[in-house]
């Protein structure tokens, strides 16, 4: 059987060809974004027709016989755009890290509507900011929508010709409560946010491929499944769950996140490192996550990241440990230090939610530098796993494609354990004290 896992991406997006298991095909290309006079933004349609033509290049490249089975996706968490009744864009997707809207944000934080039954702070960087913002700048694009369409679903939605939403992605939006598996009305109104689809789970059968311009390609057909995948990390902590049901996860991608699921609870209070978010294990669990910008930090360094780049493809992390490090730094190693110091933090404050305490594994871009995970394996005070894989998000998705495909949703691959240096260990040890005090 063969299946398509997708994921859309800060940096890159990636269509890869799964069959049986084994991956046939990748491909990768820059996440298509242009600009407008406010800043970056994205042409969903561009991003479906760059979609469908990987898709079918994939599709033709491993032989061209049966068609796909089952697609699912994944992508970032916040970004989003409005659609009309035939699911076509009525403006362009705003990235998340695009920060327009500060003003709305704070306003949004401020008001008698933010409560932390959604399990995340309101940022810039959240939808329902964003929601506000296209309100106040565009309200023709808001009064025309019949419906908001998160961009990581909508290649889906648009060849189903169904408008539907992720939980891990309603999650990401500051309106939604996991817990409850409800919308927050006053959030939403408040944010002026548009008309919104039905809410599904991670692995929910949308509907069948309806967009004939995919059909004529022939890499699917009228009964291929599509199915709801969701948000990038949680999906693919999905994958490394299937090699290890307790693992907390430490993706190391454009940002560095932590999470862990923990049994379902009430949120009744923001917690500074975490939010709390819909899991992609089912509506009993809570997913609890970290996040760090990892890469906005990168880029605020002297040396930027060419140089933090030339530190990472190096065997064995350079210099010795710092006494603290503390902004500004002295040298990559530093920065790499602090950064980790932060993500030991999230990790630790996992278990006041009942996230077990296992293993730990690495996925993302730079999990291939085993210079870094040891630095991170000394800081934590643990090993560190390091699947073989690394495409794990379009892994995630490609294995819940497969169990709505009547699959065996299971994959193995060889997982690298990197032990902590123990000089190093026993060094930040006594400095991650000195950081929580």
């Amino acid at each position: 059987m063969l299946v398509c896992g997708i994921d859309i991406g800060t940096t890159n997006l990636k269509v890869a060809l799964f069959e049986d298991g084994r991956l046939r095909w990748i491909g990768t290309a820059a996440t298509p974004r242009t600009r407008d006079e406010f800043g970056p933004v994205v042409d969903a349609a561009a991003l479906v027709r760059e979609i469908e033509a990987m898709l079918t290049r994939g599709w033709r490249e491993v032989g061209g016989g049966a068609p796909i089975a089952a697609i699912s996706a994944t992508g970032v968490g916040e970004d989003g755009l409005c659609v009309d009744a035939k699911l076509t864009p009525l403006g362009p997707a705003l990235p998340w890290f695009d920060l327009r809207a500060r003003t709305e944000a704070d306003d949004l934080a401020a008001g008698d509507a933010a409560t932390p039954r959604a399990g995340i702070v309101i940022d810039p960087t959240r939808t329902a900011s964003k929601w506000l913002w296209t309100a106040r700048h565009r309200p023709d694009e808001i009064a025309a929508a019949r419906s908001w369409i998160a961009l990581a679903d909508y290649p889906l939605a648009r060849w189903a010709g169904a408008a539907f939403m992720s939980d891990t992605l309603a999650s990401r939006t500051g309106c939604y409560d996991a817990g409850a598996g409800a919308w927050i009305a006053p959030l939403l109104d408040a944010s002026a946010a548009p008309p919104l689809p039905p809410v599904v789970t991670a692995g929910t059968v949308i509907g069948t491929v309806r967009s004939l311009e995919l059909l004529r390609s022939g890499a699917v057909d009228d009964s291929t499944l599509l199915v709801a995948g969701g948000h990038d990390h949680p999906v693919a902590a999905h994958a490394i769950h299937r090699l290890a049901p307790d693992a907390r996860v430490d993706s190391l991608g454009t940002a560095n996140v932590v999470c862990g699921n923990a049994p379902r609870f009430d949120v009744v209070a923001f917690d500074p490192l975490l939010s709390f978010m819909a899991s992609t294990e089912g509506p009993g669990q809570l997913a609890c996550v970290g996040v760090f910008d990892f890469t906005g930090t990168v880029n605020r360094f002297t040396g930027g990241m060419d140089a933090v780049r030339r530190v990472l493809d190096l065997p064995v992390m350079p210099g010795a440990p710092a006494p603290l490090p503390t902004p500004p730094f002295g040298s990559e190693r530093q920065l790499l230090e602090w950064a980790t110091l932060n993500a030991r933090r999230m990790l630790e404050r996992l278990d006041q939610y009942g996230v077990p305490q296992g293993p730990i594994f690495a996925t993302g871009g730079w999990s291939r530098s085993r210079a870094l995970l040891e630095l991170r394996a000394s800081i934590y005070g643990a090993p560190i796993r390091a699947p073989e894989e690394k495409e794990l998000s379009v892994r995630g998705a490609a294995l819940l494609a497969t169990a709505a495909a009547g699959g065996e949703a299971s994959f193995e691959t060889a997982v690298a354990v990197v032990e902590p240096n123990e000089a190093w260990r026993r060094h930040y040890t006594v400095i991650f004290a000195d950081v929580t005090d």
